[in-house]
């Protein structure tokens, strides 16, 4: 009687847990748009920054899925790396800045250039469904743009907010990302 027992509340733990899954599951199918970014972006250390970078793509967003938010993620990260890059070479040629800010400039450029290369280098791997690669590109190109950091001289970092920016942005890319490859999370 009593090993009927324990297996009888063996079964009903297994009920219980898949029951959970297959709930989570549901939830993940049924939800999109606002109502999957607003649960996507609980998981983001940046909340409103995320809500607003995933709800950016006024064609996407309305109706969005994971991979919607995926690549709308990583394309915000992909233009704000295209941004530093311009302003990295407006930088360059301003006589202003010292010659060693300049050379640390150069080198920098050439490290943005990876970087946004590797944004790119995401949104492909995710178009060929190779999911796990997309986080190999995201950690490449955040150790890109903190080598370009690096690179420049000084405590006066001239590119620091960008560089942040970046930084929240691919971490925003990761999260999503994260869910991608787990989306029992949500």
């Amino acid at each position: 009687m009593e090993h009927s027992l324990k297996f009888f509340w063996v079964l009903v733990l297994c009920t219980v847990a898949m029951a959970h899954q297959t709930i989570a599951l549901e939830t993940l199918e049924t939800l999109q748009g606002k109502s999957l970014i607003q649960k996507v972006c609980t998981f983001s250390a940046t909340r409103n920054l995320c809500i607003e970078v995933l709800s950016s793509d006024p064609y996407r967003s309305p109706n969005a899925n994971l991979r919607d938010l995926t690549i709308i993620s990583l394309r915000v990260a992909a233009t704000n790396a295209s941004g530093i890059l311009g302003e990295t070479n407006i930088l360059i040629d301003d006589n202003k800045i010292s010659p060693d800010v300049q050379q640390g400039l150069s080198n920098c450029k050439k490290t943005i250039l990876n970087a946004e290369s590797q944004m790119e280098d995401s949104i492909d791997a995710l178009k060929v469904d190779s999911k796990g690669e997309i986080q190999l590109w995201l950690k490449a190109a955040l150790a890109a743009i903190d080598t370009c950091n690096a690179s420049i001289p000084g405590d006066d970092d001239i590119l620091s907010v960008e560089i942040v920016a970046f930084h929240k942005l691919c971490n925003i890319a990761i999260t999503v990302t994260n869910l991608l490859l787990n989306p029992i999370k949500l």
